[in-house]
């Protein structure tokens, strides 16, 4: 079974994701890209699109984009991000490993989150539990 990880995270952490260009107003941060003047790649996680702090939300290398995307999703916020720098950044594993770090918590806060065949999967896959053995 698969799960989407994506999904279960963004419910447990009560928030929302957005791809299409079109809600960028909607989300509190914004995650995208920008380009020097002489064609460097600089990636930008803000709150404030029109002003980014250049210490605080600009990022030269994309391999702490994620963490700084998580970081924001878990202060409750919603999150901007397109969904090819989405996929550069290998968010789907992100969330999976936040999934699998909080699994405990989310199936207890959140258990409702799960179809019944999810809720088995998870318990018997992730928390080493078989229903047979709980009562």
């Amino acid at each position: 079974m698969e799960l989407n990880f994506k999904k279960i995270v963004l419910s447990y952490l009560d928030t929302t994701m957005y791809h299409d260009m079109n809600d960028w107003d909607k989300a509190d941060v914004k995650a995208y890209t920008e380009s020097t003047a002489d064609g460097y790649e600089l990636f930008i996680v803000t709150f404030d699109d029109q002003n980014p702090s250049i210490n605080e939300d600009v990022y030269y290398y994309d391999s702490d984009l994620a963490e700084a995307v998580m970081d924001a999703l878990e202060d409750h916020y919603s999150v901007y991000i397109d969904s090819y720098l989405y996929d550069d950044i290998y968010l789907d594993d992100t969330f999976e490993e936040y999934f699998s770090e909080n699994v405990e918590k989310i199936v207890s806060d959140s258990p409702d989150s799960f179809t019944e065949e999810e809720l088995a999967f998870v318990k018997k896959e992730y928390l080493d539990e078989d229903e047979e053995t709980e009562e």
